[in-house]
């Protein structure tokens, strides 16, 4: 327990409250939003709880976790995306919450099933849910409106394989040369979410594995499809090469499309003139489907538990996630209903354009190595995109290169 006087917005912390950290990985307009969050429960709370919030590096996050984990200097609550449970549960490094007085009062059912579902291990809860965010479709009005492309506010875009590429053609023949149709960037991951939501939309795709996670698995026909379907876009510079960042090229009003996760909204709707749109990624194939994540509240082991902590951990939790009306003004979709549901959170402009595809949000599979396949996946589609490979050999090597991983 913090026996010392603190100070927290300009007023006294009590003696006798307990201090607990909080990891976050967030920056720019995450950053800002969560510090407003922790500031507000600080003062709510000043003579129980000081939340003491440590932003980290994205880059290098999971890697200070997991150290500060192992050598017992872990924060009493940290952000852990939903796609790192199947790593982090088997690894012990998380503490499960059920048997907290504060857990009894949650009511799991009030949130996002898909992401309860993930952070459950053995009928245990690990996590509180936070938000899911998923990537989507920016555009920019001008260059639609000029191509025709955006009638009565509502985008033009016919069904299917060939009505995506006609629309990005039409583009393409009604915008500046200097302007990219479909901004995508050819280097990072975001090709490889753009794949994987297209490879997740045909019926029988979306999978890597067998059942057991043992050996590799993958619809080979579905995977095939929607990598021929991203590279042709690539091939006919609908997605023009060489762009390392998407972001900057549609501020500045030289994209007319951006495939971003609804975290980019946040930054994009403060620009002095915003011209945007937002819009779910299409559904070219048998479904409606997006790479997706989730960000939830959980619980670094220790070796010896402050009760007294682990209590106010998870209340902060609950409190935090509850908030999710406001933790949406960074552009999350709150995974608490009663906060999706709330006036505060219908009335943000643009979020209903894309709230419901949380609906359709389709995750990487749930395995302890999946972010060492995420990173040999991108490596092989960056190869595709700079000439070094076609799909077929990538195809040829898919199943033998994740069997590889899964053997080490």
């Amino acid at each position: 327990m913090n026996t010392a006087a603190e100070k927290t917005d300009g007023e006294q912390q009590s003696v006798n409250s307990v201090a607990i950290e909080f990891w976050t990985p967030f920056s720019g307009g995450d950053s800002s939003y969560m510090n407003g969050l922790v500031q507000r429960y600080n003062r709510e709370n000043k003579d129980k709880v000081k939340v003491i919030m440590k932003n980290n590096k994205s880059d290098d996050y999971y890697t200070k976790l997991s150290t500060a984990i192992v050598t017992e200097e872990g924060p009493e609550v940290a952000i852990v995306h939903a796609s790192k449970f199947a790593q982090y549960v088997p690894a012990g490094f998380l503490t499960p919450i059920d048997e907290t007085q504060a857990a009894e009062a949650i009511l799991w059912h009030q949130y996002n099933p898909d992401i309860v579902e993930r952070t459950v291990s053995g009928g245990r809860h690990y996590a509180v849910p936070l938000d899911t965010h998923f990537t989507v479709l920016y555009y920019n009005k001008k260059w639609l409106k000029e191509a025709g492309l955006l009638q009565n506010g509502t985008v033009v875009i016919e069904p299917g394989e060939e009505g995506f590429i006609r629309f990005l053609t039409t583009l393409r023949d009604h915008i500046p040369e200097d302007v990219a149709p479909f901004a995508v960037p050819d280097v990072r991951i975001d090709s490889l979410w753009l794949w994987w939501s297209l490879y997740s939309q045909i019926e029988g795709g979306g999978g890597l594995y067998n059942p057991d996670g043992s050996k590799a698995q993958v619809n080979m026909e579905a995977a095939a499809r929607s990598l021929n379907m991203v590279a042709s876009l690539y091939e006919s510079k609908l997605i023009p090469p060489d762009i390392s960042d998407a972001g900057s090229r549609f501020i500045s009003g030289k994209a007319a499309v951006l495939l971003s996760g609804t975290w980019s909204i946040g930054s994009f709707e403060k620009l002095e003139d915003p011209d945007f749109g937002i819009m779910p990624l299409p559904q070219i194939y048998d479904r409606p489907g997006t790479w997706g994540d989730a960000h939830t509240l959980a619980f670094p082991s220790h070796s010896e538990t402050n009760s007294v902590k682990m209590e106010a951990a998870v209340h902060f939790a609950e409190w935090l996630a509850d908030q999710g009306q406001v933790w949406a003004q960074a552009g999350h979709i709150p995974a608490a209903r009663e906060a999706l549901n709330s006036e505060a959170f219908k009335v943000l402009p643009y979020r209903s354009d894309y709230a419901g595809a949380a609906e359709a949000v389709r995750y990487f599979p749930s395995h302890a190595k999946q972010g060492e396949i995420n990173d040999a996946l991108v490596a092989e589609l960056e190869k595709i995109w700079h000439g070094k490979q076609t799909t077929g050999d990538m195809l040829q090597r898919l199943e033998p290169l994740i069997d590889s991983i899964l053997g080490e």
